[in-house]
């Protein structure tokens, strides 16, 4: 009875809670305004140990791990296409890869490819328009596939002229 008296004790011990100091504050509550589309223009620099061109990073505050980021890259004529997009040319191939770091709310695109990146022309690397969408993660469900920018924007009641410009 004594070892079964000891157990118990030692269980409602762990169970009790421990009341200390509570801490500083949080942050404040994060501003964000999403969804949101962002046009941008990519500027890329070479980087000739790596064979790849990355761009400046492009960041954001408020952006939750969880949201959904999608990037848009310009055609030409009003088409954009979703990011990652391939590129074939006498060289080889290419491809446009973007990646977004939710701990410090930065966006950074690369181009990658398997042949010497070097050549690429200046269409390919300088004053490239993006656009970067944020999504809530509780609207994500409106979208079976990742859309077009065309249905992003369709869906989600966003208007050209409502795409925030930073240059």
């Amino acid at each position: 009875m004594n070892k079964l008296f000891t157990i118990l004790s030692i269980v409602a011990l762990g169970f009790t809670a421990c009341e200390g100091d509570p801490g500083p504050q949080g942050p404040p509550g994060l501003d964000a305004e999403i969804p949101a589309v962002y046009e941008e223009t990519a500027d890329f620099n070479f980087d000739a140990e790596g064979n790849l061109w990355t761009s400046q990073e492009f960041g954001y505050n408020g952006i939750l791990d969880g949201d959904i980021i999608i990037v848009y890259l310009n055609l030409g004529d009003g088409l954009w296409t979703n990011l990652p997009v391939s590129y074939f040319d006498d060289q080889g191939e290419f491809q446009y890869v973007y990646d977004f770091d939710f701990t410090s709310g930065t966006a950074l695109l690369s181009i990658i490819g398997d042949s010497d990146l070097s050549t690429l022309d200046d269409f390919y690397t300088a004053g490239v328009p993006i656009r970067i969408a944020f999504i809530p993660s509780d609207l994500i469900a409106q979208f079976d596939k990742t859309p077009t920018l065309s249905e992003l924007m369709t869906t989600l009641d966003i208007n050209e002229s409502e795409v925030q410009l930073r240059k």
